[in-house]
């Protein structure tokens, strides 16, 4: 991965990360495992600005690519992509109800 991340440096990329979030970012720099210097971050739905600059470990990183930009930055076109993250409504409760079936009532 990392010889072509070459292609991107100083260019807008998507970075989805393991814990399911996506980033929109200028790719400002990377290493052999794959660490990338990020700058300009904002998160992908919400547009939220989360640094000037960022590492991200490479271990988080899932998958980087270009952002194709229409030459617009609107909100429309930016939240194309769907939510990468996985909610669950009360996950809580669904989690209680597994440690009960597992151990019994002993919580």
């Amino acid at each position: 991965m990392s010889p072509l991340l070459k292609d991107y440096l100083n260019q807008r990329v998507v970075i989805i990360t393991t814990d399911g979030q996506c980033l929109l970012a200028t790719l400002s720099g990377f290493d052999k495992s794959i660490n990338l210097l990020l700058s300009d971050v904002k998160e992908r739905f919400t547009q939220s600005s989360i640094a000037g600059a960022y590492v991200l470990q490479g271990s988080q990183v899932v998958c980087c690519g270009p952002f194709e930009d229409s030459g617009s930055d609107s909100t429309e076109e930016v939240a194309q992509l769907q939510n990468t993250k996985n909610i669950v409504d009360r996950e809580h409760e669904i989690w209680k109800e597994v440690w009960r079936t597992e151990h019994g009532d002993a919580l």
